[in-house]
């Protein structure tokens, strides 16, 4: 036994580099430096849209990146000291919320500190003097990421606040054992002719070597598998060797 296993090491060693190339070639992990995203994470983006790739962090949003109140966000409004002008509002289609007293206040498109600055002064105006609100938004529907790929649990998330790349994928369960992640790809603008495709390497991020980049809504991140990976667990599982035997 321990001879067969030997000239199967043997074997492997000599065909190994060959059937990498080809396994990597097909699991969907990028080319930072070709002109477009492999087929695998390109499908993801697009049907039949070509993505320029690119090497490196997608830029940061800046306050872009806080969340602003969408149709159907339900919040939760408090006025401090006046109990009866509390209350949970859903925003309508056309970005208004209906409070007690006041009425309508247009809330869509703003941040949360925005929205409570904007009631306050209607309060302030002819009912509170010096009125304090606090919103917080207790179902979000408006701005969400897509994550995909070698996760645990792909599916579309809603943004929170900024959300960066690692906690998106860690909303998504985490990466599984069979991920690429030195070539993570999030997916931008897709629709439009500023659309990109960025190459991540989220082994730096964790490692604190890299910054970990902010994502914005409608961002789709696609961890691809390891070519490698899915090579030795399907071989291993082929000829059932014990791990302990490698």
């Amino acid at each position: 036994m321990s001879f067969l296993l030997t000239q199967l090491r043997r074997s492997l060693l000599i065909a190994a580099p060959l059937i990498l190339v080809q396994a990597c070639s097909s699991t969907g992990g990028p080319a930072p430096s070709g002109p477009a995203v492999s087929q695998t994470p390109q499908e993801s983006a697009a049907p039949g849209q070509l993505v320029p790739a690119v090497a490196g962090l997608p830029p940061d949003p800046g306050q872009q990146a806080a969340y602003r109140i969408s149709p159907d966000d339900l919040l939760k409004i408090e006025v401090f000291g006046v109990e009866e002008l509390s209350s949970q509002e859903r925003v309508s289609e056309d970005g208004k919320i209906v409070m007690p007293l006041i009425g309508g206040v247009q809330v869509g498109g703003l941040t949360p500190k925005e929205a409570e600055q904007r009631i306050a002064g209607v309060l302030g105006q002819s009912y509170l003097q010096d009125p304090q609100v606090n919103i917080f938004v207790s179902e979000y529907a408006g701005q969400d990421v897509t994550v995909g790929g070698s996760v645990k649990s792909p599916g579309v998330y809603p943004i929170k606040g900024r959300t960066t790349l690692s906690q998106a994928i860690a909303m998504a369960g985490g990466i599984t054992p069979r991920s690429d992640d030195e070539e993570v790809v999030v997916f931008r603008g897709q629709g439009t002719p500023s659309a990109k495709a960025y190459v991540v390497n989220l082994e730096k991020i964790h490692a604190g070597s890299l910054a970990d980049p902010v994502l914005v809504g409608d961002d789709r991140v696609f961890v691809p598998e390891s070519g490698a990976r899915v090579f030795w667990d399907e071989l291993k599982g082929f000829i059932r060797i014990p791990a302990w035997s490698w």
